[in-house]
């Protein structure tokens, strides 16, 4: 489940989470953690490269308990974002279109709230 979700994240977001994730461990810790190289973690914090679907869905899974809210915050806003951009540039000729979404996002709220 978690790969489905972190798949739609931009590369600005991965970028970010590793960013939580050094503010409390080192650069040896985290390697260890995501199972990856120290050269992996520098380049990923360099911007060089970016973490991988795979990489970003361990790093969900060893948040520490003071991380999740952070990072979590942080997947919602750029999902967020991602669908306010698909609105932005929905054309003017397809108000039907900009029509569904709207209506999917707002059946998803619905359902939401009445957990």
């Amino acid at each position: 489940m978690v790969e489905k979700l972190v798949h739609w994240l931009s590369k600005e977001a991965r970028y970010r989470i590793i960013e939580v994730l050094m503010s409390t461990r080192s650069e040896r810790e985290l390697a260890k953690d995501l199972g990856v190289t120290s050269t992996a973690i520098y380049k990923y914090l360099e911007r060089k490269t970016h973490p991988s679907d795979t990489i970003i869905a361990r790093a969900l899974k060893v948040l520490n308990e003071y991380e999740k809210e952070r990072v979590y915050k942080l997947v919602a806003d750029d999902i967020i974002s991602a669908i306010e951009e698909l609105l932005n540039n929905i054309p003017q000729d397809f108000p039907q279109l900009r029509e569904y979404v709207l209506n999917r996002l707002e059946y998803m709220l619905e359902k939401f709230k009445e957990k």
